[in-house]
């Protein structure tokens, strides 16, 4: 009995736990619409049991589909499918017809929105949903009217008493233009506008006090009367600052340039900003303007500031088949005596190259946006082409110019002991290099956007008893072009041209001559094998050199992108490139993993017309940080 009765209190607490789930089932069915229950009772969006057994699954959801009619452009169309509620919660259907009504009601007020946020006053919109179809579909009417234009557009001030108002402002400077399309976007943008231009012009606080917008639909217009509440005009109050730790003040005065007593400006403040975030020496920056305007007409503004630390210390690994495994180790101070001054070391240690440098920046010498730039290092290197002893120095002023150029000169000296398989010898240079540059690129290891072009002219100057004197010239451009939206596809390209002019070959050192091949220049070759070549397939380097690239730049996920590319050039003993002369051509297949110092690359490439197997190999690979150009 004892056995029974537990059976059966079991049994009992089963039953239970059935009905239950009846009851409250389909609230664990899975996610639903919260509009699907209002009003409805478990019984109307459950199924009754079957009466011959209890069945396991109950499915009481109206699987649909949707279809608009009535709206032929592209664009509208597809606000309007931005808006559906009906499409964005397709995939949960709801349990029951009302609910589904519901949906279709919120997507008939949500489109006469959008309706007449692009224009159309007029428009109406009428819905069904059609049982007889399988599933049943929902249908949206839109009868669009006519498009309604702007036929005014009136700005009114509001002032404290006694002052003048701003001067009249013409609606076009705001984007508002006679006849235009009487889009809700474009009138609350004006509005913006307003408030924004009245803060670059003295009034930083201007605000909207009112806006009316009358629609007449006889003339098929909108006219619009825009009130501002003007405030105060304002002039430059004290700069101040908070949060400065090792950072000099007087410094950041000096960069600042605060026009103290000036019109106010708002653009200034933001350009202010931008300029002390662009340092590197902080990790935030607030520019904070005073609650009230002062009794004397100026605004204070305070600059908020958190101090990055100063020092760092970092590491890199690259590898490829043909230059080998190398590494990069790096120590950096970011603001020695307070005022941006940059020091920097750095080793690298490869199986070609062997190298310790070092370098110093010290930022708006003399005059803004200036820079001293000193660096010094020692090297070893031995290739396939030279095997090199070497010191050198450069001391030189590099500045800005316009918005998006840099032009430096300067003075670099180099001694070296070079044997280039044929002889070794000694050489002392003295350079002047003349550079220029030009970078709109929007990142620096991963760009998507942009051009970036560097040249560099150097005149050397040999200071032994054989002087070896020449010129050296080299242009290098990248361009990058997001053909997909959120850099789904990123189209690059990139080309250089070099000359040595003033010698011969066998006279100019062997590292300053130009080769090519490898990683950084043509992949699918091995490192600096692309060129002349003696009997033993050493390379030679030459006098001039060309070199393309192109590749796409495909992003399957956030984190994993693919990229194919095809490279190509030459390297030739003439003073200018032979273009009769056939290019040694390369294509490969790469992988990049997205990381958030920038994406990880690992490439395969093979040489397309490849020479002996005795010079090329079927194939190379690289492993590196960043894009290849």
């Amino acid at each position: 009995m004892l056995h029974i009765s537990v059976l059966l209190t079991r049994f009992g607490i089963i039953a239970l736990l059935i009905t239950f789930a009846t009851a409250v089932g389909p609230v664990f069915a899975g996610e639903r619409d919260p509009d699907d229950y209002k009003g409805a009772s478990p019984a109307s969006h459950t199924e009754p049991a079957a009466k011959e057994g209890i069945s396991t699954e109950i499915d009481t959801s109206i699987d649909y589909d949707v279809e608009i009619e009535g709206i032929t452009d592209s664009s509208l169309l597809s606000l309007l499918h931005d808006s559906s509620q009906l499409e964005h919660l397709q995939d949960k259907p709801p349990a029951s017809f009302t609910a589904l009504e519901r949906r279709l009601a919120r997507d008939v007020s949500g489109f006469e929105k959008v309706l007449r946020s692009e224009g159309y006053y007029a428009a109406k919109v009428t819905s069904r949903i059609d049982r007889e179809e399988s599933p049943p579909v929902a249908k949206l009417f839109i009868a669009s009217g006519p498009i309604f234009h702007l036929e005014s557009y009136v700005i009114t001030y509001l002032t404290p008493d006694g002052l003048q108002p701003p001067a009249r402002m013409d609606p076009q400077t705001l984007g508002i233009l006679p006849d235009m399309v009487a889009r809700a976007e474009d009138i609350v943008a004006a509005q913006r506008k307003a408030v924004h231009l009245l803060a670059r012009q003295g009034y930083p606080r201007a605000e909207i006090a009112d806006q009316q917008a009358v629609v007449d639909h006889a003339t098929k217009t909108m006219s619009v009367t825009l009130t501002v509440r003007s405030g105060p005009p304002a002039r430059f109050g004290d700069l101040q600052f908070k949060g400065l730790e090792g950072v000099d003040e007087g410094y950041l005065r000096g960069l600042a340039q605060w026009p103290t007593g000036e019109t106010f400006d708002r653009d200034r403040v933001e350009a202010l900003r931008r300029k002390l975030s662009n340092t590197g020496l902080f990790e935030s920056v607030k520019l904070i303007e005073a609650g009230a305007i002062a009794p004397d007409g100026t605004l204070p503004v305070v600059v908020s500031v958190a101090e990055q630390e100063r020092r760092s210390i970092g590491a890199g690994v690259e590898y490829s088949s043909s230059e080998g495994a190398g590494t990069r180790f790096y120590w950096e101070h970011r603001n020695v005596f307070g005022q941006a001054e940059r020091l920097r070391g750095d080793l690298t240690l490869a199986e070609v190259r062997q190298e310790l440098a070092g370098s110093f920046i010290k930022p708006d010498i003399w005059e803004l946006e200036q820079d001293l730039k000193a660096n010094a290092a020692i090297k070893h290197e031995d290739s396939d082409a030279f095997e090199e002893e070497s010191i050198r120095a450069f001391l030189g002023l590099e500045r800005k110019w316009r918005d998006n150029w840099t032009v430096g000169a300067g003075t670099s000296f180099e001694y070296s002991i070079i044997d280039d398989q044929q002889s070794e010898e000694t050489f002392a240079l003295v350079g002047l290099p003349l550079t220029a540059g030009y970078d709109t690129s929007n990142n620096l290891l991963d760009p998507t956007s942009g051009v970036r072009l560097s040249t560099v002219v150097t005149p050397y100057f040999g200071v032994l008893e054989e002087p070896a004197n020449f010129v050296r010239a080299d242009i290098n451009a990248s361009s990058y072009y997001a053909a997909l939206g959120e850099d789904r596809l990123v189209l690059a390209a990139r080309g250089k041209l070099g000359s040595i002019i003033g010698e011969k070959t066998d006279d100019i050192p062997a590292n300053k001559r130009f080769y090519a091949g490898g990683g950084g220049s043509i992949r699918g070759y091995e490192f600096r094998t692309v060129g002349p070549l003696n009997g033993e397939n050493d390379p030679l380097g030459g006098r001039s050199v060309v070199e393309v690239g192109f590749e796409a730049r495909i992003k399957l996920t956030e984190e994993i992108g693919i990229v194919p590319f095809i490279e190509g050039g030459n390297v030739f003993d003439s003073e200018v490139p032979d273009l009769g002369e056939e290019l040694q051509w390369a294509a490969g297949l790469g992988v990049r993993y997205y990381t958030a110092v920038g994406p990880l690359r690992l490439d395969v490439a093979v040489p397309v017309n490849r020479r002996d197997s005795s010079i090329d190999d079927a194939f190379q690979f690289y492993i590196s940080l960043g894009q290849a150009f």
